[in-house]
């Protein structure tokens, strides 16, 4: 069975940039660069030391869980398999586990400045 397509790929694309040229999407993106601005390695350096402190307010349980989404990538299903509380609970949890390093980020100076530059 042929795929229809929306558009016919082989043409180019019908809209274009103030100097005539055929323009994607994903070009426009690649033009456009980060957009954060570049920061010096010390202030990458004390931004990731401001965070890994943070984590050390975690409870064991606490930190296991965001390792379970966050680096094992295990869905909340997952989770709620291997310790057998409903996956609604083990959201709430989750909520409040990043509610709590929220409110620990939230007055860091460090964590300030990156915000606001």
């Amino acid at each position: 069975m042929k795929r229809e397509f929306p558009f016919d790929p082989t043409e180019e694309p019908r809209w274009s940039n103030s100097d005539g040229l055929p323009e994607t999407e994903l070009i426009a993106l690649q033009e456009s660069g980060p957009n954060e601005p570049k920061r010096s390695q010390e202030e990458r350096m004390a931004l990731q030391e401001t965070v890994l402190d943070s984590l050390s307010i975690l409870s064991a349980e606490e930190a296991w869980l965001l390792n379970a989404l966050l680096f094992e990538r295990l869905s909340l299903r997952q989770i709620e398999r291997s310790i057998g509380i409903p996956k609604t609970t083990v959201a709430r949890y989750r909520d409040k586990v990043l509610a709590k390093l929220r409110d620990a980020l939230a007055n860091d100076p460090v964590i300030q400045d990156y915000l606001s530059g």
